[in-house]
């Protein structure tokens, strides 16, 4: 395999973690090559060994890791063989970050609390380069201006907490290209972003690798992103490597049956929904007839949350942040009403409103009980809007920071109930070993704690403590953005079945429009704080009203490399022609 037109070159690569009573074979014998300007796209679901894999190319293995293998890494200086060479050695330090840089997937843990996004870049350049003082701010603001940040000098003064997520993002992206890499390693970059900020961030880790020449290693779940932005492809598999091919036989043409069954997973748009085919025929609407047949169980009107930014010196608010500004809609006994936006679009602080996790600040939620009375929401306190979240409850986007640690799950699922008044410990196991059945796993897992469960059971979990109390009325926050594509497909599934055999209705959120379209009925659009449009979902695909909503349509990545690269050289054309 050795090449010398390769940027890097990994050779039978084993990783093996010895545990009290079994040893763990994480990654086996992993053969995988990048060279100069060419994008790998590493594919498969979490534990398949993708993070660990560019963990070895920084020689950054946990300490009880046993490495054997090779990694050599071509570059300025001549091949350095990884592995030969200590994690803390003057080697490794000069490579990482100097010629090898790493975008991690989550920015927020990845980036210090501590340290302003100027001290951080800055702190990279002093370790590689020549440059101080002015030279070193002036670089650190051009790299801000590179990523598309605004106010570049500006941001060299934020922190990481005053930024949203594609900011942030963008700040590490601009961290990892501050020294001129020639490898960037990607580390699932884009999975908790919005579709728009997605977008941005593959165009410009697009731009950024043409304009540089860099090798990229794409570790990602997304096959849409892949066919976006890979050259290349190597599916991974527990530890082991499925197939490796160029972009186009994997999707077109795939060996493993691993692949072909990922393949055949992948969320996707209406087909008459593409930017690219219209003549695609629209199934027909759905009878407005069935769906007033069934009754009203939420109507928010008119609602509002604002929270005050500024106060004057007599604590007056004298500016507001307008979060959720007029937002009125209603849900049907039974249905899914999806809600989709960009972050900060005011999608969560709606739900979080209506469940009154937040005291509005003005507008009007109706709840339709057991009692099969409406309750104006926002005028309950204490024990009656205690019990009456009984019927309301949510399952969250992260269900490892939402679960308690120190509780075993029996607990965690039983814990509704204990806050409803509930005393009786063996009603409460029995009710937990049931429900933890009826999401697909067994009941003898109730004494386990939540770090011994993958992340799809993680979110089984929650989804079980979510209908404990027998609600009526579920709020999915995201509750699948961050789950590989089977996992997620198996939790839509689970969703759909619940629906129907516990007759649930669902406020479902998310910014991935691939996954709403066929599991929401109808659909809202947020932006800025306000509800810009909703309607059926056949309706919203076919012919979004909006500018807003076509274009978070078009944002959207085509897990389909053809029809991506017709579309992305026709916009260009059209960029050029106007």
């Amino acid at each position: 395999m050795r090449d010398a037109e390769n940027l890097l070159e990994i050779e039978n690569l084993d990783v093996k973690f010895e545990m009290r009573d079994h040893t763990v074979h994480a990654v086996q014998g992993i053969d995988l090559t990048i060279k100069p300007g060419e994008v790998v796209g590493v594919v498969g679901e979490s534990g398949s060994g993708k993070s660990l894999t560019a963990r070895a190319i920084l020689n950054l293995m946990p300490r009880s890791a046993q490495t054997s293998g090779s990694v050599l890494f071509n570059g300025r200086n001549g091949p350095v063989s990884v592995l030969d060479h200590g994690r803390e050695s003057r080697v490794m330090r000069e490579l990482r970050g100097g010629q090898i840089g790493m975008i991690f997937q989550e920015p927020m843990t990845a980036l210090s609390p501590v340290h302003s996004i100027g001290q951080q870049v800055m702190k990279t350049l002093t370790l590689h380069t020549d440059l101080r003082k002015a030279a070193l701010e002036d670089r650190a603001a051009e790299l801000m201006d590179l990523v598309q940040l605004p106010d570049p000098r500006g941001m060299l003064k934020k922190y990481p907490h005053q930024l949203s997520g594609g900011m942030r993002q963008r700040a590490m992206i601009a961290m990892a290209l501050s020294c001129n890499p020639s490898l960037l390693l990607a580390d699932e970059p884009t999975t908790a972003l919005d579709v728009t900020t997605e977008a941005t961030i593959l165009n410009l880790i697009r731009e950024l690798q043409e304009k540089f020449n860099m090798g990229v290693m794409f570790i990602t779940h997304n096959f849409g992103v892949v066919a976006e932005l890979a050259d290349r492809v190597t599916v991974m598999n527990h530890g082991i490597i499925e197939e490796t091919g160029d972009i186009d036989q994997i999707f077109y043409d795939p060996k493993a049956a691993y692949t072909r069954k990922l393949m055949s997973l992948i969320p996707r748009l209406p087909e008459y929904a593409m930017a690219d085919n219209v003549e695609a025929m629209v199934p027909a609407q759905p009878k407005e007839a069935s769906r007033e047949q069934a009754e009203v169980v939420l109507k928010v009107e008119n609602l509002k949350m604002h929270f005050p930014t500024k106060k004057d010196w007599r604590g007056r608010t004298v500016e507001e942040l307008k979060a959720v500004d007029d937002v009125s809609f209603d849900i049907r006994r039974g249905e899914t009403f999806g809600l989709v936006g960009e972050s900060g679009s005011g999608k969560s602080t709606v739900a979080r409103a209506v469940l009154r996790a937040y005291q509005p600040t003005g507008g009007s939620v109706q709840f339709k009980a057991p009692d099969d009375k409406f309750h104006e929401l926002t005028e309950l306190q204490g024990d009656s809007l205690r019990k009456m979240r009984a019927h309301m409850q949510m399952v969250f986007q992260d269900p490892y920071s939402s679960l308690n640690p120190r509780m075993t799950v029996e607990q965690l699922i039983g814990e509704p109930l204990v806050n409803q008044g509930e005393t009786n410990g063996a009603l409460i196991r029995d009710r937990a070993a049931m429900l933890l059945e009826r999401v697909g796993l067994n009941a003898d897992m109730l004494s386990r704690y939540p770090h011994a469960f993958s992340g799809g059971q993680r979110q089984r979990i929650g989804i079980a403590r979510a209908l404990v109390t027998n609600p009526s009325f579920v709020v999915l926050d995201e509750s699948v953005s961050a789950l590989d594509v089977s996992i997620a497909a198996q939790t839509i599934d689970l969703l759909r079945e619940l629906q129907e055999t516990l007759k649930l209705t669902y406020l479902f959120i998310t910014h991935d429009l691939s996954m709403i379209s066929n599991f929401a009925g109808r659909i809202g659009v947020m932006q800025k704080g306000k509800l810009v449009e909703a309607g059926s979902t056949v309706t919203f695909f076919a012919n979004p009203r909006e500018a807003y909503s076509r274009r978070l349509l078009n944002a959207v990545p085509i897990p389909d490399p053809r029809r991506a690269r017709a579309l992305r050289e026709a916009r260009e054309q059209q960029a050029l022609s106007a």
